[in-house]
């Protein structure tokens, strides 16, 4: 098999699956609305001569979280490619590593393991990710997840989460996302300072307003 082969079945594998469940393709991704929230479904394909590693990734992301980002980052999230920003997200390594997902990653060799591979995924993504968030499909669970254990990296989701949820700890997370931006490249402590200033203009009853027009 080539690499366009394995891509372009994989493609049509996990789309006959996963439509079924309400996902829908989105160029070279799966999203499922579930309320404000979705689940954002990738895989990827690695060519290394003799057969194709290959692994999924996916992350949840929220519809109001992505306008209210537009408003402020227009130049970085309205375009095709960050139209379904994630708030949290994790992939295939990682679940392996954290012990709940048994595979590290699918070599294919033929049509055969490209099929176990979708095979298994979907029934991970549909019968363990996808009932947690239907359960909690709220922005309140989300900006939980989120904010349970702080990142470093540039990702504001979680702070436009925590103020539209009004938590009492929002000074916190945003002390902690002030001190770790003096280590980033300039553009994103910028876009940081654009996202602050933002919410500090803002009520939470104007945060939400906004998400009213979502």
């Amino acid at each position: 098999m080539k690499l366009g082969e394995v891509n372009k079945l994989l493609n049509a594998e996990f789309g006959n699956v996963l439509k079924k469940s309400g996902f829908k393709k989105s160029n070279y991704q799966f999203i499922k609305s579930i309320g404000d929230l979705y689940i954002k479904f990738l895989y990827a394909v690695i060519d290394s001569d003799i057969s194709f590693p290959s692994y999924f990734s996916y992350g949840i992301g929220s519809f109001t979280v992505t306008h209210i980002l537009k408003k402020i980052l227009p130049d970085k999230y309205d375009m095709p490619a960050a139209n379904y920003p994630i708030s949290m997200g994790t992939g295939q390594f990682k679940l392996y590593d954290e012990g709940k997902y048994p595979v590290l990653e699918y070599d294919i060799y033929t049509e055969e393991d490209a099929k176990r591979m979708v095979s298994e995924v979907c029934d991970y993504m549909l019968n363990v990710v996808l009932p947690r968030w239907e359960t909690n499909p709220t922005l309140g669970y989300l900006e939980q997840e989120v904010n349970e254990n702080l990142i470093d990296v540039p990702n504001f989701t979680g702070l436009i989460l925590a103020k539209l949820v009004g938590n009492p700890s929002y000074d916190r997370i945003k002390d902690h996302f002030m001190k770790i931006s003096m280590e980033w490249p300039g553009c994103d402590r910028s876009d940081l300072q654009k996202v602050l200033d933002f919410l500090d203009s803002h009520s939470r009853e104007e945060l939400i307003a906004l998400s009213d027009n979502v």
